[in-house]
């Protein structure tokens, strides 16, 4: 099989000749540099490394909802004056083309199944986090509710129209909303407000994503776990990274919500441990991916702590046990 075809063929509740393997949020900057100074050959790019490595190849398009020349935006907005005069750093529709086009150039190799395709928006709690800043985000929700609705409802239109774009040329195997609304304690907002604020942009959405034969995966990071519900009534289908240390668990996950996709859930933690730790981790996985519906994959970017050897040791069990599962 193709790396398009086997991680289709997972996402899709088939079973491939055998499980991806993948390094989705790929490798941290000081990772790299160490591994550098071990032996890994200077100046790779990420593409480079997927080859270095043997690994399935990803291509991740982030778009962003901001011009190049946008100002750093982090707290930036106070008020309605405030977004509206910083609206012509925003919803870049004139970039969308070019999007469409660096899409379009990559089709050949993309049609052959040399790689998977997803792509990212930044989706209700993300952006508007960027604008109001961290806490007065969580506050905007009380503070100035009409005007959160007005930034999701400028959102929802540009990414709308990028998603008709996407579209037109490319039928990418998944997609993900970035969100990053849940941390190790769980939601950082209540079902309430998910419903009110989040919910129902997703609805809009999401239609046009799965018109492609996308799947719509919310990128979440800590324990996602009493969420899911509200996500899954929302039409979303996958989530990631499913974060070990934040007590996610990836089977229990799986038995209560049999129809959840999902990407990452190898505790990162462990891979600089050795043979014995490795191994323990990739058996605690076994039964959510012999279940189906489930890309086993680090559950972040590999950080620095994992030597090269390490991850040469980590990438060899990986490969036995994509063969055996």
């Amino acid at each position: 099989m193709t790396t398009r075809e086997r991680i289709k063929a997972v996402l899709n509740g088939r079973k491939p000749d055998r499980q991806p393997m993948v390094e989705w949020a790929s490798w941290w900057d000081k990772t790299i540099k160490r591994w550098e100074g071990e032996g890994l050959p200077a100046g790779l790019n990420q593409w480079e490394l997927f080859n270095y490595f043997g690994l399935d190849k990803f291509r991740q398009r982030w778009v962003s909802p901001r011009r190049r020349a946008c100002p750093d935006l982090s707290g930036i907005i106070l008020d309605g004056k405030n977004y509206d005069e910083l609206k012509e750093y925003l919803y870049p529709y004139d970039y969308i083309p070019a999007v469409i086009d660096e899409i379009k150039a990559e089709n050949e190799a993309y049609d052959k199944g040399e790689f998977a395709f997803w792509y990212t928006i930044e989706g209700f709690f993300w952006f508007p986090r960027t604008l109001f800043g961290i806490e007065r985000h969580l506050f905007a929700f009380y503070d100035c509710p009409k005007l959160y609705h007005r930034i999701c409802r400028d959102l929802t239109d540009f990414n709308k129209a990028l998603i008709e774009g996407i579209n037109s040329v490319s039928s990418p195997e998944f997609m993900t909303f970035a969100e990053d609304m849940s941390y190790n304690l769980g939601p950082m907002l209540s079902k309430d407000f998910f419903y009110e604020f989040i919910a129902p942009y997703y609805r809009e959405l999401i239609p046009s994503i799965k018109k492609a034969g996308t799947k719509v995966f919310v990128d979440t990071d800590g324990d996602v776990t009493s969420m899911l519900p509200w996500l899954q009534s929302a039409g979303v289908e996958g989530v990631l990274p499913l974060e070990r240390q934040a007590g996610v668990d990836i089977n229990k996950i799986k038995f209560e919500h049999p129809a959840l996709l999902m990407l990452g859930g190898f505790d990162k933690t462990v891979m600089h441990k050795g043979d014995k730790a490795i191994r323990a981790e990739f058996e605690r996985l076994r039964p959510a991916v012999s279940a189906g519906g489930y890309i086993m994959s680090v559950d972040h970017q590999t950080p620095p702590e994992v030597s090269l050897e390490d991850y040469r040791l980590y990438l060899e069990i990986y490969k036995e046990y994509a063969c055996l599962i």
